[in-house]
């Protein structure tokens, strides 16, 4: 008899009803002890979190917006002693979407790339060298290190919500149009007199943006104005912009982009010009590699614009600043080549003494090294040591054959699925190579390119993974609806 009782007093109403009792008790709490915003910021979270929990696929949508129109951006509300960006945010709901989803519908299932173990032994191995150097860190260390986790794990959060073409094809939507914007915000911020732009980028500050004069960056030693945008780094936005250029490039040739191919050109010439304004050497070479390998493994047609461009670049006034820029960095002649020169050297050093597990991710037990050298590898190797940096290097092999060196071997006409996969193979391959000279893509201070190139990483799992029939196929079986 006890059992209908229960059942009456709790029923799915009154369990709403106690869920809303708690959550307003909840905002009423943090509205008068941490913010009068604070208590608005939890509804439009959990509304947030309603919207990515029906529709997943959105949030990585929403972190793509994210990183390329305010990559810094923080929420102008306190919790405690803590400010949350936006970036923070999307990849927080956008996995615990998908999780809760996972949980309450397992017939949807995991997809199990072949990734996902070495990602996984990565990430444990990060964890351990940060246990080895857990004497050293700081509490802002430990912050930043739960947000480069956050940002590998996204690679997880994008091949489970991007399951099929339809949202393969919004993804690229979004990364082609936010990297346009990114690059149209750069190029008008280049355009106007450094007050001005640096007046714009300083009303920036109340989402946590520096401010001030000093926003606007100089090639050292110079007055030459390098464009930043948004990204606060001129390296940075170089690196954004490489991955959304090449993506662009891959796109431009595809059989069926996923804008109108002009709006493809467009964005690529946006993107080209905020590009070279960077004087961003690392993010140019990545670029050469990636549309190189587009180049060599499909579209022959990029050569072409290859040298077009080059040719457009050696025209151009500003083609004697980029052209001496880098001659100089080829020859290690200006001030930033020769201090990366001296990183390598003092990098070499620091493996040589912890080779295993390196120092972790705080600083170095001995004072005459340090952790910093300007390369994704080299960091890695000396935060994580040789074992962590093989780790790495394991999860690199394993997309090259299963994303590059397995599809070749496939017969036939390529279908759309086949542009959005050689976009994002040729994403990571610029990243990789750009990597070799800038460590941004596997920094602490940086989570946003590192979710970055977790992003293209999941992107081509994803497109490799869905079937791809010729577009002849397509388009007939398309009419064939239509007809019946």
């Amino acid at each position: 008899m006890l059992r209908p009782a229960a059942e009456r007093l709790f029923k799915p109403q009154t369990g709403l009803v106690l869920a809303a009792a708690l959550l307003a008790a909840a905002g009423g709490i943090l509205t008068a002890a941490v913010s009068p915003l604070a208590g608005f910021g939890l509804l439009l979270g959990l509304a947030g979190l309603g919207l990515i929990t029906a529709r997943p696929w959105v949030g990585v949508i929403a972190t793509i917006v994210v990183l390329y129109g305010l990559p810094f951006g923080v929420i102008p509300v306190e919790l405690g002693s803590v400010r949350l960006t936006f970036l923070d945010t999307t990849l927080t709901l956008t996995l615990l979407a998908w999780l809760l989803r996972l949980l309450t519908n397992p017939g949807e299932g995991f997809v199990a790339t072949p990734l996902a173990l070495p990602l996984l032994a990565f990430i444990g191995l990060a964890i351990t060298s940060f246990f080895v150097g857990v004497e050293s860190v700081s509490g802002e260390v430990v912050r930043f290190f739960l947000k480069t986790i956050n940002a590998l794990l996204f690679y997880f959060t994008v091949v489970n919500c991007i399951r099929d073409l339809e949202r393969l094809r919004w993804a690229f939507r979004a990364l082609l149009i936010g990297g346009a914007a990114a690059a149209m915000v750069a190029l008008g911020l280049y355009a106007l007199p450094e007050s001005q732009a640096a007046d714009l980028l300083s009303r920036l500050r109340p989402l946590g943006y520096p401010g001030g004069p000093g926003v606007i960056r100089h090639i050292a030693g110079t007055q030459v104005v390098r464009a930043t945008g948004t990204a606060i780094d001129p390296n940075v936005l170089g690196g954004m912009l490489m991955l959304a250029g090449v993506a662009g490039v891959a796109q431009a040739f595809a059989p069926r982009p996923a804008l109108p191919r002009p709006v493809v050109w467009g964005q690529l010439a946006a993107v080209g010009a905020a590009l070279v304004l960077t004087f961003s050497r690392s993010a140019w070479l990545g670029t050469l590699v990636g549309v190189g390998f587009l180049g060599v493994l499909r579209f022959r047609r990029v050569w072409p614009l290859l040298a077009a461009a080059g040719l457009a670049l050696y025209l151009l006034p500003v083609g004697d600043v980029a052209l001496e820029r880098l001659q100089q960095g080829i020859q290690f002649e200006d001030p930033a080549a020769q201090m990366r020169l001296g990183e390598y050297r003092d990098a070499l050093r620091l493996i040589q003494r912890y080779p295993v597990f390196g120092v972790g991710f705080g600083r170095a037990p001995d004072i005459d090294v340090y952790v910093a050298a300007a390369s994704v590898y080299l960091l890695i190797a000396g935060q994580m040591g040789l074992v962590g940096l093989s780790a790495f290097l394991v999860i690199v092999g394993v997309f090259f054959y299963q994303v590059v060196l397995r599809p070749l071997r496939a017969k036939g006409s390529p279908g759309e699925a086949e542009g959005y996969r050689l976009a994002a193979a040729g994403g990571v391959v610029a990243a990789l190579s750009a990597g070799l000279f800038d460590h941004y893509f596997f920094n602490l201070n940086f989570p946003q390119t590192v979710s970055l190139l977790w992003l293209f990483f999941g992107l081509a799992a994803a497109a490799t993974a869905l079937p791809n029939p010729p577009l002849e196929a397509r388009h007939n079986d398309e009419n064939s609806r239509v007809s019946g």
